[in-house]
């Protein structure tokens, strides 16, 4: 009888075996998941600054006072121009003017030791021109103020500055000798909301 048994098993194993397998389906998913900080850089080389010095040379004129083309010098200067992009859609600017002193120490009037002057950045958006973004070095810092738009990312330089109105204190002042005028420019872009 268990040779039945084990013939009967193996029969009705054989036809199991023959008949096919439903077929069952298995899926896999792989989830991707990443983010983008908020950030500016100056491109090419993802830096954080861009800038250049300007040497005015000779800033007073045959006369002892400020020279009239100093703007003009200033604004035929290299490297006034910069390519920056940001991340975000709604990036910051903020302009300063330093003025531009010497040490001296001023003896009385008719002399001056300080020239002011104002300046401004222009910027470029992918919907076009945005600014111009001003300060004067007479004021205090400009604050954060919204570009108006996403950064241009084209190829080209999209931040351009420039500087006019140069003037001492009164316009018949007489410039202090000195070896070393300084002042600056600072721009600061962020990335914003």
């Amino acid at each position: 009888m268990n040779k039945y048994l084990l013939a009967a098993l193996g029969a009705g194993s054989m036809i199991a075996m023959a008949a096919p397998a439903a077929a069952q389906n298995v899926t896999g998913t792989v989830n991707i998941t990443g983010s983008v900080a908020p950030k500016c850089l100056v491109v090419p080389n993802n830096g954080s600054t861009f800038g250049t010095t300007v040497a005015l040379g000779e800033l007073a004129g045959a006369d002892g006072k400020l020279r009239p083309n100093v703007a003009t010098d200033f604004n035929a200067s290299t490297g006034l121009t910069a390519r920056v992009v940001c991340t975000t859609a709604a990036p910051t600017i903020s302009v300063d003017a330093d003025p531009i002193t010497a040490a001296t120490a001023l003896g009385g009037g008719g002399y001056d030791n300080s020239i002011d002057f104002t300046a401004s950045v222009a910027v470029t958006t992918t919907s076009g021109a945005a600014g111009p973004f001003t300060n004067d070095s007479a004021d205090p810092a400009g604050s954060d103020t919204l570009i108006g738009g996403r950064l241009a990312n084209n190829g080209s330089d999209n931040i351009a500055i420039t500087a006019s109105n140069f003037r001492t204190n009164n316009a018949d002042d007489l410039l202090a000798a000195d070896p070393t005028y300084t002042g600056k420019i600072t721009v600061v872009i962020k990335p914003g909301a």
